[in-house]
């Protein structure tokens, strides 16, 4: 594969690119398959081909906390390279591929080129960026609210500009939805939120008696404009 279509290593200079070609292993997960747990000792880095992977941790009471789903050319786990135990579980949300390197080796390439190491650097701020939009989420807001800004953040990663037609997102010109490219459960949601699956399915169907949601068959279609400014109100 060309690795420099990704975003992570693209317009790398060529003896950077020869050198994670030469380094790299490629393996393929099922979804619902873990790639590393928390507490593991992880020796690699992973970088997502395909699909996508769930970031998240157990709180005292073993209630799942999703903090990411990251998507192709995102990487897993930067702060490998501090050597301690994996802080986080990595599971596979749906059927992925991806990059692993062991971490000696890829802190080899990057010391023979800043620019790679830039590039984890900002990887790794972008996810403090959302972990700091994530605290500020934890301040008392109603809960409709929170479930309308998390679905607004989902479609800016992952949303298709589309019509909805047989229940199916379609070509669109005009008066679009924007609709989440997977399925995703009202269980996951509510994971993602730290709330109840009741209290999820509750706020979403007030957010669809507004008209500014659609839930088809696990699918999410929603207006981004409006939903912005409800959750902003």
């Amino acid at each position: 594969m060309k690795i420099e279509k990704l975003l992570i290593f693209k317009e790398l200079n060529l003896e950077t690119i020869e050198l994670l070609e030469k380094n790299l292993k490629i393996k393929k997960y099922k979804k619902g398959e873990f790639i590393f747990f928390e507490k593991d000792q992880v020796e690699k880095i992973y970088i997502i081909v395909s699909g996508k992977v769930s970031i998240h941790k157990y709180t005292q009471k073993a209630h799942k906390k999703i903090m990411y789903i990251l998507g192709n050319g995102e990487i897993i786990n930067e702060v490998i390279f501090d050597d301690l135990p994996a802080s986080i579980n990595a599971e596979v949300f749906e059927d992925t591929m991806v990059l692993e390197y062991l971490s000696k080796d890829f802190k080899k390439i990057m010391e023979k080129d800043f620019e790679l190491t830039y590039r984890i650097i900002q990887s790794s701020g972008r996810k403090v960026r959302r972990l700091y939009r994530q605290l500020k989420n934890t301040v008392p807001i109603s809960l409709d609210k929170k479930v309308a800004s998390k679905l607004w953040k989902l479609s800016k990663d992952y949303g298709v500009v589309c019509e909805i037609k047989n229940n199916n997102c379609v070509f669109c010109k005009n008066n679009c939805w924007i609709g989440l490219e997977f399925k995703i459960s009202i269980t996951y949601l509510a994971d993602m939120l730290g709330s109840t699956r009741e209290s999820i399915s509750r706020e979403l169907k007030k957010l669809e008696g507004y008209g500014y949601i659609k839930w088809i068959d696990k699918r999410i279609f929603l207006k981004r404009k409006e939903l912005r400014q409800f959750y902003r109100k």
